[in-house]
């Protein structure tokens, strides 16, 4: 692909620190002003309480609560990648929602024709990688582009 040619270039993100230096390391390293960049990011609500049928009202008041809050913490991060593509480079964000993070990637990529697909790693090291899985290691072994792993 020659430099000027417009590529997709998508970006996974979510609230860590990994994802906030994925972003910049693409700014610094990557990014060409002819990119369109998708900023994604899977969200996962957790209640924090087994799902049932009857619950009562003040536990239906804290389900509502636990919702309104994690949306609340979704639509900030969405906000503040929006921030910093504004004025850098062209993009927008996505919130990705009914899927495991990984497979939400994938999909999305596929959607939207990435190119490249940029994401942080938490780090984990390989014993808690293999038991708890790994978001960035779903996205290497089934992306049909290429994939860059931000490691600092």
């Amino acid at each position: 692909m020659a430099e000027s040619e417009s590529r997709v270039v998508m970006i996974a993100v979510d609230a860590s620190a990994q994802a906030d230096e994925a972003f910049e390391w693409y700014l610094s390293n990557l990014a060409r002003d002819s990119d369109s960049v998708k900023v994604v990011h899977c969200a996962e609500f957790h209640l924090g309480m087994s799902v049932g049928i009857n619950y009562d009202e003040k536990q239906i008041a804290q389900i509502t609560d636990q919702v309104k809050k994690q949306q609340n913490e979704v639509d900030n991060l969405k906000s503040k990648f929006v921030d910093k593509l504004r004025g850098k480079i062209k993009g927008e964000a996505f919130i990705l929602t009914g899927k495991k993070p990984g497979e939400a990637i994938i999909e999305a990529a596929e959607t939207h024709k990435a190119n490249l697909i940029i994401c942080g790693t938490r780090g984990l090291g390989k014993i808690r990688r293999t038991f708890m899985g790994s978001v960035s290691d779903f996205i290497v072994q089934h992306a049909r582009c290429p994939v860059v792993v931000v490691r600092k």
